[in-house]
């Protein structure tokens, strides 16, 4: 009867000792930092906007970013720590694309650097026209990009930034990526930096 008593009474120790781990476990999920939640309103595009704003269409929806160097011979696995942050959605009422990048994303660290870019069409230059602007300094950045080559290609025209150029490929409808490009000293250009951005889907 002793022994009967002594064993039920460790497995019900056991048991209640297990308990408290999930339960602690449960809590410290519940607490831990994540991604922010997608807004999940973008707007739409104007009825009388340019057909051209279906190029950057594919900027419109919340991303996580993963971010990854070129080696030479190919891509280094993904940086390591908080991903970045890459929403966009229509605004202006609809005639250009407003996109937000986040250093960390958010949800994890809200006072992470960020910046902004408007986009909008400019159809006598038959060009891309865009102003970015992050905290981390108070330079307004102009840009340009059109599709060249069957590529999306964007540059920097103020300040002056002859050394860079970037490039944006579509992977399906929920993912796409930023190939940056610098001189590589033949009069041609090289890979350098990659950033892919997977769609962070908005709750049913």
């Amino acid at each position: 009867m002793k022994l009967t008593f002594n064993l039920t009474l460790v497995i019900a120790l056991l048991s209640s000792t297990a308990c408290a781990n999930v339960q602690d476990v449960t809590v410290a999920a519940a607490a831990a930092p994540s991604l922010a939640l997608p807004t999940c309103d973008y707007g739409a595009p104007h009825p009388d906007a340019p057909a051209e704003l279906a190029q950057f269409s594919f900027l419109v929806g919340d991303y996580t970013i993963a971010a990854h160097a070129w080696t030479g011979e190919g891509w280094t696995p993904p940086r390591p720590g908080v991903p970045a942050r890459w929403n966009g959605h229509y605004v202006l009422g609809g005639m250009a694309i407003e996109d937000e990048w986040f250093d960390r994303d958010p949800g994890i660290e809200p006072d992470t650097p960020r910046g902004i870019n408007v986009r909008i069409w400019d159809e006598e230059a038959d060009e891309w026209d865009m102003m970015w602007f992050h905290t981390s300094n108070t330079q307004v950045q102009d840009l340009r990009a059109k599709i060249e080559d069957g590529r999306l290609m964007m540059w920097q025209i103020y300040p002056e930034r002859p050394n860079f150029r970037a490039y944006f490929t579509t992977d399906g409808p929920d993912k796409w990526e930023r190939i940056t490009q610098a001189p590589d000293g033949e009069g041609g250009w090289k890979n350098t930096f990659k950033l892919v951005a997977t769609r962070i889907a908005c709750a049913n």
